[in-house]
């Protein structure tokens, strides 16, 4: 009976050193500003191997590794206390983090993380930054703020390198309108009111103002409006190549047409590990960018890739397509937009 008592006395304590131990060491979510967390606030007297100093890691359990006890000795705790904040970054478009002075004021400790900025967007991802904070500061909260070096000259909600072919039964002259030419920003040849070409079987144009030979009409536009869908593909780096040939040429594009569109956007996609691609409806783009044709065309084919890229996969519906069919007077177009 006696040795029961002890033995369950002996696992009490046992658990009560386990729950103290789990309450000191255990970063504490005291602090939250702006998405980014301060996960433990770390003096001597908690050490642990949660720390670390002067870097920036990729992940918490890399923290963890690389940090331990004869890291950060003694010595530097007589000068210092070390912060251990957690920053949610995009990955595509923001680099170059750096923890600036820090202050306090009216009793909150201050600290400014600035990052240098760049075009594309990507899925967030963590990372982790340990810095040293003078021991004998004293504060009753922290504000972390996060903020952007510079603007970089990104062009959002741009309808990219839309360029229309014609291929008439009879070689003929055609007038091409766009009813939202508000909306353009770049046009070759330039868009002035139309485009008024001679249109070949083949899909040749010369350019009535001119007199210049083209094989199609060019622009782009801005105030182009594209999101994530409920539906639409996640293309790894590595098939794009087979996943565009398919998916083109079920869209009613033709080899020529096809290759085109890949020469240009090949490069720009294979920059991402993933990519979400949604094909945006006719009724979409119709809507953006309506063309007035005259005369009226049979068969109107209008392809615009919404792409995002991605670091990581995700599961979304696989979008359904439909081919259409080229009959007559047939009239395609292809181009692109980078969803924010």
């Amino acid at each position: 009976m006696l040795k029961n008592k002890i033995c369950y006395f002996i696992i009490g304590l046992i658990l009560i050193v386990i729950i103290v131990l789990i309450a000191i060491f255990i970063p504490k979510n005291k602090y939250e500003s702006n998405n980014q967390k301060v996960l433990s606030y770390i003096t001597l007297d908690s050490i642990n191997s949660d720390i670390g100093k002067y870097k920036l890691f990729t992940s918490f359990d890399e923290t963890k590794k690389y940090f331990n006890r004869d890291n950060i000795t003694k010595e530097a705790f007589d000068k210092y206390n070390y912060l251990l904040v957690k920053i949610t970054k995009d990955s595509c478009s923001e680099s170059n983090i750096k923890a600036n002075n820090y202050e306090v004021i009216n009793d909150v400790l201050q600290i400014e993380f600035t990052y240098d900025a760049s075009c594309g967007v990507c899925a967030p991802m963590d990372t982790y930054y340990v810095i040293e904070i003078d021991k004998n500061l004293e504060f009753n909260d922290i504000d972390i703020k996060y903020k952007r070096n510079n603007k970089p000259n990104c062009n959002p909600n741009v309808a990219y390198k839309p360029i229309i072919y014609l291929y008439p039964k009879n070689d003929m002259n055609i007038n091409v309108k766009l009813l939202n030419s508000n909306y353009l920003t770049t046009t070759y040849p330039k868009y002035n009111n139309d485009w008024d070409v001679y249109a070949y079987k083949d899909g040749t144009l010369i350019d009535n103002k001119t007199n210049r030979k083209l094989y199609g009409l060019y622009w782009e536009g801005n105030n182009y409006y594209s999101k994530v869908e409920d539906n639409g593909f996640v293309v790894l780096k590595d098939d794009l190549i087979p996943f565009l040939e398919e998916k083109l040429s079920i869209l009613g594009l033709n080899e020529r047409e096809a290759d085109e569109f890949i020469i240009y956007w090949l490069p720009i996609l294979e920059k991402n590990k993933y990519n979400y691609i949604h094909f945006a409806s006719i009724e979409k783009i119709d809507n953006y960018m309506p063309l007035d044709i005259n005369p009226k065309p049979d068969t109107v084919i209008r392809v615009l890739m919404e792409y995002k890229p991605l670091n990581k996969y995700i599961s979304i519906e696989e979008q359904k397509l439909e081919t259409p069919k080229r009959n007559g007077f047939t009239v395609v177009e292809w181009g692109g937009s980078l969803i924010n």
